[in-house]
Formats: C-alpha cells, structure tokens, sequence
C-alpha cells in the first residue's frame, strides 16, 4: 500500500491554509498547518504548487505522489 497518493496531493492542494504541509504520522498522512505539525514533514503545499500548478492532471498527481514514495522509502520509512 503506498503512503503517499494523487489524493493526498490534491487534498494538500485544495487546503484553505497557504502554509498546509503534508505529513507521516503513524503510518499515514494527513495535511497539517503550523510550524508543529505531528510526524515527519513529507512537503509543503507551495512546493507541490511550483512544481503542478493549482489543478494539475491526474497522471501528474500520481508520477508525483510516486516520486515522493519512493523518496520515503529510500529514507526507510
């Protein structure tokens, strides 16, 4: 089961909180807000922004959410 999913980006892009973030916590993500958000900061929401713009394509959110996936797993997580 991945960690990360093309949903969880676009809840992350559709986050009211500009400064939103997506983060691991015990096993699944979630978007949190504040500079002390529980578990590890997976990415913010400006950056998935820079990198998809505001309504990316679905193959987009699925090559990214992959991309971070993997990342995680490289990390051993």
């Amino acid at each position: 089961m991945d960690t990360v999913t093309a949903i969880d980006l676009r809840r992350l892009l559709a986050a009211d909180d500009t400064d939103a973030c997506l983060v691991l916590a015990e096993g699944r993500t979630q978007v949190a807000t504040g500079a002390d958000v529980p578990g590890l900061r997976l990415i913010d929401r400006s950056q998935v922004l820079a990198r998809l713009g505001s309504d990316p394509e679905e193959y987009a959110l699925i090559e990214y959410a992959a991309l971070l996936e993997s990342e995680i797993r490289l990390q051993g997580g």
